[in-house]
């Protein structure tokens, strides 16, 4: 794992795409890459069900944008954005992948890599049950999980541009 601090944002999408809405974190960063809405500078990753094994694809990552199914207990199709503390807490049962992503966080960070912002797009799923089609009310909510992730990202994008802009004295000669 790289030692420096890069910024490098990036998205990744989780889920299965055979168990209905689950697969909303994996589709939505699939529609959010054939919209041409993102920076050209964010990479997508869609990390389906792998977990540890996306370890190499994260190297150097600074800014993580996590989208998934997440059971928070809310309606079908509610969307809950988890960061920080929020995030350690959230209990493992409550995403499929959440125990994966936790792992391959702190692996990340045992394999001496820099601490990187995390923020989880979530979506209340109304079932994980085998098949290929959202939900209607999962499928209604991701045109708001895009809205989410590019808002997010223009955040992280304009707080790293106000960061490594420097302004630099100029010196005047007479």
């Amino acid at each position: 794992m790289s030692q420096s601090a890069p910024t490098q944002i990036r998205l990744l999408g989780l889920g299965n795409l055979m168990r209905t809405d689950d697969a909303v974190g994996m589709l939505t960063a699939r529609m959010l890459t054939d919209s041409g809405r993102l920076p050209s500078t964010i990479e997508v990753i869609e990390g389906g069900t792998l977990g540890l094994d996306l370890l190499g694809q994260l190297d150097g990552t600074s800014h993580l944008l996590v989208l998934d199914a997440v059971d928070s207990g809310a309606a079908p199709g509610t969307q809950k954005s988890f960061q920080g503390d929020e995030l350690a807490r959230l209990p493992t049962s409550k995403s499929v992948h959440l125990l994966g992503l936790s792992d391959l966080v702190n692996a990340m960070l045992l394999m001496g890599a820099p601490p990187m912002e995390i923020i989880l797009l979530g979506v209340q799923p109304e079932s994980t049950d085998w098949g290929t089609a959202l939900t209607p009310a999962v499928e209604a909510a991701q045109s708001g999980l895009i809205e989410a992730a590019l808002e997010q990202i223009k955040r992280w994008t304009k707080e790293i541009s106000s960061a490594t802009t420097e302004t630099v004295p100029v010196l005047a000669i007479p």
